[in-house]
């Protein structure tokens, strides 16, 4: 691998076949950027921290967690993350890459068992570039798919859809350090969709911060997102979100929280219904 960025890393390299006689003109990244463009800096190999902020209040974002909800026995559970690829300077702006990929299940505790009803899968493929201090864009690529497994489909006693996502974002952030707290805002457009074939678009608000020190390993933070989906005529999924960070390093902590979410469910197999929860959450970010 170091070998082949040190190739890359050197404009106007020619490589010639002895078989094939054919010379390869190294011009460009694979990613189609020009070597020309990028900085001196060089090319850094899975980053430690992330330059685009995590949406803490957000249902569906990649991370690692368990939430309960006081209302009743069902539990969401997710098993997962974001893994920064790449990080290069491109036109003396900072880009980052990155990969993440979810899986969330929706649990009822009884008596004698632990009864696993939905699971829903995300990918996505993370394009971030921070255009000043304080503003950073976020576009990429992703997929989402929601499913009833076995105890789903056996206690609900409802049919399966068919419900799927392939999607590209474009978000923006903006970070204001004076009072620690991002603001976002921004759309996603889906390329392809089902069963809602032509309702394609959701737009996404919110902000977080605070990060109130307590202790020297915890500090209080606040958070609200808000979706806008047209498959439910632009009907909104509303998060308000309060907790504690404990041992905070970069883009890596341990969290718990207390979320109210009212309207749209994020179960895509229940995308009609309508929800009230009160979540008990511990999240773990890297």
């Amino acid at each position: 691998m170091l070998s082949f960025l040190t190739i890359l890393s050197q404009p106007n390299i020619k490589i010639e076949s002895d078989t094939s006689k054919v010379n390869f003109h190294i011009e460009t990244l694979s990613i189609g950027l020009t070597i020309d463009s990028c900085s001196s800096e060089g090319i850094e190999m899975f980053p430690s921290d992330r330059i685009f902020p995590k949406f803490y209040a957000d249902g569906t974002v990649h991370q690692t967690s368990l939430s309960k909800n006081t209302y009743t026995r069902r539990y969401i559970g997710s098993l997962g993350g974001v893994q920064k690829i790449l990080q290069f300077y491109f036109k003396k702006k900072l880009v980052q890459l990155s990969i993440g990929a979810t899986v969330y299940s929706s649990l009822v505790r009884q008596p004698d068992i632990l009864e696993v009803q939905t699971a829903g899968y995300f990918v996505d493929f993370h394009v971030d570039m921070k255009l000043s201090e304080s503003f950073i864009l976020r576009s990429g690529y992703g997929h989402y798919s929601a499913h009833l497994v076995d105890d789903g489909l056996s206690v609900l006693q409802i049919e399966s859809i068919n419900y799927a996502k392939d999607y590209f974002p474009v978000l923006l952030a903006y970070n204001n350090n004076a009072i620690k707290t991002s603001f976002y805002g921004g759309f996603r457009f889906d390329t392809y969709t089902i069963p809602e074939k032509n309702k394609r678009w959701n737009f996404q608000i919110g902000f977080q911060g605070g990060d109130f020190q307590l202790t020297n390993y915890m500090k209080l933070y606040g958070a609200v997102d808000i979706k806008f989906k047209q498959e439910v005529a632009f009907a909104t999924t509303q998060s308000y979100q309060i907790g504690l960070k404990f041992w905070e390093q970069g883009s890596s902590a341990i969290r718990f929280a207390y979320t109210y979410r009212t309207g749209i469910e994020d179960r895509g197999q229940f995308y009609k219904n309508r929800v009230s929860l009160s979540l008990v959450s511990l999240y773990f970010d890297f």
